[in-house]
């Protein structure tokens, strides 16, 4: 497997314009099974297991963990701040630091996952309750330096939710 595959095992994530009602409920379904997939993949890991890394340098199986469910709490409230502002600029983290904060390595993987699993729950109910045109709300992605639909920024999220699934793939099966 190459640097690039290992980096990026299911490709980088591009922007369409827009997203058909089916690419969106596909979406909403991947954000709304992955916590359980996680957690089948995650379940009684040992210390030495969660250590692992998907290529040399990068964060490990529970550096990734808390990750995601960290990331997707911020990507629901980018969701709510578009849904109640207009354009705002979403919220951003130093992903770097917040994974270098000293809880990062004792978190319990079983911690991370229940706040993924509620997270992804809540998150999946607004969605389901938004109208078709709720996903052409706009914020403003800083790091990115760009304005997002929550079309677009769904379509981020679920990439990311398999990226990082693929990731801890890799980890355990090296």
């Amino acid at each position: 497997m190459t640097l690039e595959q290992r980096q990026y095992p299911i490709g980088k994530w591009a922007p369409k314009k827009s997203y058909s009602t089916k690419e969106i409920e596909r979406n909403i379904s991947i954000i709304e099974k992955y916590p359980a997939k996680y957690k089948r993949l995650a379940k009684k890991l040992s210390d030495e297991e969660l250590a692992k890394q998907y290529r040399e340098g990068a964060w490990n199986v529970r550096q990734l963990l808390t990750h995601i469910s960290d990331m997707h709490i911020m990507h629901y409230a980018r969701f709510k701040q578009a849904l109640t502002d207009e354009n705002p600029t979403g919220f951003i983290a130093n992903i770097n630091a917040w994974n270098a904060t000293s809880e990062i390595s004792s978190t319990p993987a079983a911690d991370a996952l229940l706040l993924l699993e509620a997270t992804h729950k809540r998150w999946v109910f607004l969605m389901r309750s938004m109208s078709e045109s709720d996903f052409d709300k706009t914020f403003y992605h800083a790091l990115r330096q760009l304005n997002l639909t929550l079309g677009q920024a769904l379509s981020m999220a679920a990439w990311h939710t398999r990226h990082h699934f693929e990731h801890i793939k890799i980890a355990l099966n090296d």
